[in-house]
């Protein structure tokens, strides 16, 4: 079966490793590749004791798009390589740090 266009991403996963602030006040966001795994890791930080915490996520692959899968919903995780934005499904946009 050959694959059609529209199966593979749009981007490298390499070229989104780093760290990323919210433009919407989100938690920051660090992408990093752990051997042949590439994680996304959310900093979440208390109200109240201001201490943070990492949840760390592994990115997976569906046709061509990546995501993120928290409990039971997908986080999907766009890229626009021209303006250097990371786009992640309800948590809205992120800038390069």
């Amino acid at each position: 079966m050959k694959r059609a266009k529209e199966d593979y991403p749009s981007f490298n996963l390499f070229s989104i490793v780093g760290t990323w602030e919210s433009i919407n006040l989100n938690p920051t966001v660090i992408i990093y590749r752990s051997e042949k795994d590439y994680l996304l890791s959310i900093i979440y930080v208390s109200d109240t004791t201001k201490q943070a915490s990492p949840a760390t996520y592994e990115i997976q692959k569906d046709g061509s798009r990546y995501f993120i899968a928290i409990v039971s919903k997908r986080l999907y995780i766009d890229y626009d390589p021209a303006k250097d934005v990371l786009s992640i499904s309800s948590l809205g946009n992120y800038l390069r740090n």
